[in-house]
C-alpha cells in the first residue's frame, strides 16, 4: 500500500513519520515505504507521474478559507477516482465532517487528539483492507472500474490489434492495459496464470484441461488456448488446486 503524507509543517511530518515506522516494525512492513510532502505542487507532481498506481493520501487542511487539501483531494480524484483520501487537522469534527462528505474521504483525524494515534492506525488500517482488497482496478477509454478478482474467467490479448478484453462473470469490459501489467497487479489475489503469450487464467475457473487440443475449458463455456512451451507449467497449477 502506498502512503502519501502532505503536511505543510515538516515537524508534523516527522510525527506521522515516527508513527508509521513504529507501526511497520511491530506489523511487518504493512504500510509500505511512505513518501512525505511539504508542498502541494510536490504531492501533484507525485500523483501524476504514479497514476497507475492506487495510493492511500494524508492531507493536512490548512486553511478554514480556502480549504487547501480539500482542493488537492480533487485535484487526486481527478486523477485516480479510487485514490484513498485521510484528512488530518486542526480542525473542530463538524467542520471536517462537512469537508469529508464533500470530498469523499474514507475518515479524518483531529491532531488536537488525545487518541490520535490510535484514530491514525484505525483509519490507515480501514484503507488498507480497501487497498488490498482481492479486485482489480482496470481502465477503459473513458472509465475505471473495479472488478473482483475472484470474478475475472480470463484475459485475452487480440492479435491483431494488441487491445486487452477482459472477461468476468458479468460480461467483458475492453481496457486499457497490457498482460504484463495485469498479471502483476494480480499477484496475491487468486490462481492466474500465462496459458500463452495471449491470454491469463483463473485456474480456478478451469473446469477441464484436453492436453491432446492443448486447450482449458472456462466455466463459462469457452475453450482457451494453452501454448506447448507452457504445458506443464498449465498443468501442473490447475493440477495442484
Amino acid at each position: 500500500m502506498r502512503i502519501v503524507v502532505y503536511d505543510d509543517n515538516k515537524e508534523f511530518l516527522d510525527f506521522i513519520k515516527d508513527i508509521l515506522d513504529k507501526i511497520n516494525t511491530k506489523k511487518e512492513n504493512i504500510f509500505g515505504s511512505p513518501v512525505y510532502f511539504s508542498q502541494e505542487n510536490e504531492v501533484k507532481e507525485y500523483v501524476s507521474e504514479n497514476k497507475e498506481h492506487l495510493m492511500v493520501f494524508l492531507l493536512d487542511i490548512m486553511d478554514d478559507n480556502t480549504t487547501v487539501g480539500y482542493e488537492l483531494a480533487k485535484y487526486i480524484k481527478a486523477i485516480e477516482p479510487c485514490n484513498i483520501i485521510i484528512y488530518v487537522s486542526d480542525f473542530s469534527d463538524d467542520y471536517l465532517s462537512k469537508i469529508d462528505e464533500q470530498a469523499d474521504s474514507l475518515a479524518f483525524v483531529q491532531k488536537k487528539n488525545d487518541n490520535f494515534c490510535n484514530a491514525l492506525v484505525k483509519a490507515l488500517t480501514l484503507a488498507h483492507s480497501q487497498v488490498t482488497g482481492k479486485v482489480l482496478i482496470v481502465e477503459g477509454k473513458n472509465f475505471l472500474k473495479r472488478v473482483k478478482c475472484e470474478d475475472i474467467l480470463y484475459i485475452e490479448k487480440i492479435k491483431e490489434t494488441d487491445k486487452i478484453i477482459l472477461f468476468h462473470k458479468n460480461g467483458d469490459v475492453h481496457i486499457r492495459d497490457t498482460l504484463k501489467s495485469i498479471i502483476s497487479r494480480l499477484e496475491g489475489k487468486g490462481v492466474f496464470l500465462y496459458s500463452s503469450r495471449d491470454f491469463i487464467v483463473n485456474a480456478k475457473e478451469v473446469l477441464e484441461i484436453d492436453k491432446h487440443r492443448r486447450t482449458l475449458l472456462i466455466s463459462n463455456g469457452e475453450y482457451i488456448p494453452f501454448s506447448r512451451d507452457r504445458k506443464k507449467e498449465v498443468i501442473e497449477c490447475i493440477s495442484s488446486l
